[in-house]
Order: C-alpha cells, then structure tokens, then sequence
C-alpha cells in the first residue's frame, strides 16, 4: 500500500464530479480547513442548476429522492441518516430566511429541500424481513412514529395525531379488500434533489475556498501518475491541472475511470416515469390527492419482484407530486446494464451510462403500468413528461466504496451510491474527509476497498451475459404509458 499523502490547508485538491459524492466532500474539506479545493464536472451545473429538463443526467440530477433512515439490520447507515437529517432541516430554515436575491434561479426561500411527509413501506403479505428489522432497530424514542396499516390500533392512533387516513391507504387497498400491509414511517420523507444540490453548490461558492470547472471541456480525460502518485489530471479540453490529491466522485462513470474498481462497482439503471398533472386550477382533486400533505413517499414490494411474472410486481416506489406539477413513479427491481466499454486492457466489459434514451425497457413499463392499473389508475389517464433510465453505479454488497485506490498514494474513489446515496448529502463528505486524512472509524471500515465475494454479488456475478442488459431490452415510451405495452397507438 502506498503511503498517503502529508496535507495541508493549502493543498490544491481536486474533486472530479460535482454530484452528491462530490459535493457533500467539498463541504466538509472546507469545514476541516482546507482551502484549496478545485471541483471539475463535464456538465454544466452552474447553469442547467442539475434539472433534468434541462439536459442533466446523472443520478443526483433527480426532481426527488427519497430520505428515511429504514436500513434494517443495517445501523451504521441508520444512524447516518438520522445524523443527516436535522441538518436536511437546518437548510430548510437557512434556505427560508435567505434574500432571493443572494440565491441561484432555481431556488425559492418559499420552497423546502426537505419535506417529511412520511414513508409508506408497502408489501401485499405481511412485513417484508427488512421491514421487521427495521422496526425492531429503530430507537425506542421513535417507535411512535411507526403506524402499521394492518393494526387497526396504530390506523386509530395516526388519525388522532393528525395524519390523513389516505397516507395510510393512499390507493385503497384496504378499503378494497385487497391484501396490503406495511409501515408508515413519519420520520422519512423527501428531498427535491436537483434544488439540493443548487444549494450545496451555493454553500460551497460561499465560502470562497472552491473552484468548479463545468462544462464540456472539462470531464476527466486522463490522469497521469508518477511512482506511486497522481501528479496532475487532464481534462477533455487537453488542459492539466497539477494536484496533491485526486478525488473521482463520478458515480456510474467511475468504473470507466477507475478500471481497478470494476470488480467492486458496476454502472446500473433505473426506470423513471414522470407524470405531468393538468393546471391546478383545472384538476385541483388530483393535486389535492398528491399533494405532500395528503399522499407519503411509498414504496411495493421492494424484495419481492420476480421478472416477466403477472404475480410478483413489485420494485416499486413514488413521491407527492412536485412544485412543478409532477408525480414520479419509479422501478428498481431490474438494475438494467449497459456494456459499451471495456477496460485499458480490453480484457472485461464495462456498463457505460446511456444517457440519449427517452424510453425504458418493456418489462420496466409493464410492472409499472401493472401497479398503476390496480392502485394508480387516474395516472394512467395523463401524459408523461419525462421518460428517463437514472444511472447508479452498483457495489458488490451495497456499500459505498470511500478509499484510496490500492498503490496509489493520493488518488480516492468515491461512489457505489447503489442507488440510496443521495439522503447522505449532508453528512456523506464527513466519511470522505476522515478517509483522506486516514483516520479509522466505523464508517470509513465499512466503506473501505474490499474483497470480492464469491457467487452471488449483487447482480454484478451475471455480467454481459445477464438477462438485463439493455441490448436485449425491447425499448419502450409514451405510448405504451397511455396504451399499454405492446400497443398500437
């Protein structure tokens, strides 16, 4: 293992990718001290403020991520996202009491990152495991904000407080007779996404110890390496960039980078469908419906897909509607993959992100269309606004990967988000920064570069072969949504 490099509060570092990972990293150098921090990112984020509509990509680049702290058995990241999350409502009042004025375009005093509006974990029989461990870790001091939807007591309890019967029952299930159960967890919620990391880029610009490079010219191209360091990084453009310490933090592009994680991380996707509801003043009933105060965040059957099965839909999960008049819907249970791209070596096969798509695999549209059909029919009566695969980057097991890259002294790799990074944003960098200074904690541990499991690893064990690649996916859009798949609208 090579030695790690000596710092100081003036070391130039450089951050390549300006999403969660490297954001929440760049915070929390600046909170430890450091002043010479240098931030590159092929997207223009200063000016697209990581909208989608606006031509960003990338995981982060989302209009709402789901915040809770539901881990199971999992504690170490429980107790991290009860740790990030006052710091989720410490933005809100910060973000509330600024001037517009002083705030980038895509942020509103008047609108909220962080809305905890509860979490409605669904399974249509009894409690998936995960579930179970997650209500027999919570702390004690909570478990009054779990309501389960099969206890009639718990349902009594939540009307008392003030919750709505219809986040409890938001496609009426019960009242339908249709088999249901799950938890309602009110101390989760969501984040608008693309305003978050607008205001972490804010933050950052603020403290006057941040430079970011975007644009088009400035993805990382190369790195070059001296002995055992990285002397200097060099951008599309054809500039360098001297360093003393290298962070890629580029989520499902990190692999093509870093070729030495490819057995530990593989780029996947997700299905998202984005529904536009009418004018409020035309269909008020439907933004009353999903509105934040009326419809939780909810999730189905999250363990329980099985591919091309009528009897086992699940992977699900969705959000109240935006401030923009949007309801998402999204699929996870198939990680969809994508292998353009092959190592230096030209040995092993990489998943790129494709990032050009409008449309989603058939099977995506079908179970989401499914679910919609039996719980969500009026959504089917309204046009998508955005067809998109979000690209994750997988780990063997679900954990990030925070470490040095083995034998080199000053080069970190950041990502792995696995789909469920982004609710760290505000605490995620502290991990980061302990790693950089080579401090030894829990976290840093379990983020650490690790060995491959053998057999199964998190659907990476399949590769090219796999029955996801999305090369042997029929690609779907629109029309399907409104007319079913396979239609011939």
């Amino acid at each position: 293992m090579a030695n790690k490099p000596n710092l100081s509060p003036d070391s130039k570092i450089i951050i390549v990718g300006a999403g969660i990972f490297g954001l929440s990293t760049a915070l929390h150098l600046t909170k430890r001290g450091y002043k010479n921090i240098h931030i590159f990112d092929r997207q223009p984020f200063d000016k697209n403020h990581y909208a989608e509509d606006l031509g960003a990509h990338g995981a982060s680049c989302d209009l709402n991520k789901i915040i809770r702290a539901s881990y199971g058995g999992e504690k170490l990241y429980q107790d991290l996202a009860f740790k990030a999350m006052p710091v989720w409502t410490q933005w809100n009042d910060e973000l509330a009491r600024s001037e517009k004025a002083d705030l980038p375009e895509a942020l509103d005093p008047e609108i909220k990152l962080w809305h905890n509006c509860g979490f409605l974990r669904l399974s249509r029989d009894g409690l998936e495991r995960k579930e179970r461990e997650t209500q027999e870790g919570f702390p004690e001091g909570i478990r009054h904000t779990q309501f389960r939807v099969s206890d009639a007591q718990r349902v009594r309890d939540a009307v008392r407080e003030g919750i709505p019967k219809t986040k409890i029952d938001p496609f009426r299930r019960g009242e339908r007779g249709l088999p249901v159960d799950g938890v309602l967890d009110m101390t989760a919620g969501f984040a608008l996404a693309s305003r978050a990391c607008t205001w972490v880029l804010h933050l950052l610009k603020k403290t006057g110890s941040v430079t970011t490079y975007f644009g088009e010219g400035n993805g990382l191209e190369s790195l070059t390496q001296t002995g055992d360091k990285i002397t200097s990084i060099t951008t599309s453009s054809g500039s360098t960039h001297p360093a003393d310490l290298v962070i890629v933090a580029c989520g499902g592009w990190t692999p093509s980078l870093i070729p030495s994680t490819e057995p530990l991380l593989e780029t996947t996707s997700g299905s998202v469908l984005a529904v536009q509801l009418p004018p409020k003043t035309s269909r008020p009933d439907l933004w009353s419906k999903y509105s934040e105060d009326n419809f939780p965040v909810w999730s189905w059957n999250m363990a329980s897909y099985t591919p091309h099965s009528a009897d086992h839909i699940g992977g699900l999960y969705g959000l109240p509607v935006t401030p923009e008049g949007v309801v998402k819907v999204a699929f996870r249970g198939a990680k969809w993959t994508n292998y353009t791209r092959k190592t230096s070596d030209g040995k092993t096969a990489l998943s790129y992100p494709r990032t050009d798509l409008d449309k989603v695999p058939a099977e995506a549209m079908r179970v989401l269309r499914s679910f919609c059909e039996e719980n969500l029919p009026d959504l089917l009566e309204l046009p998508l606004s955005t067809i998109r695969l979000c690209w994750y980057t997988d780990s063997v097991d679900n954990s990030f990967l925070i470490d040095y890259v083995p034998d080199v002294a000053n080069l970190v790799v950041a990502s792995g988000g696995s789909g469920h990074g982004f609710k760290f944003l505000p605490v995620l960098g502290e991990c980061v920064v302990d790693v950089v200074e080579g401090r030894d904690t829990e976290y840093t541990r379990l983020f650490s570069w690790r060995d491959v499991p053998s057999g199964k690893r998190n659907g990476l064990e399949e590769g090219p072969e796999g029955w996801r690649v999305l090369g042997k996916q029929r690609l779907v859009g629109g029309r399907e949504w409104k007319g079913g798949v396979g239609s011939k609208l």
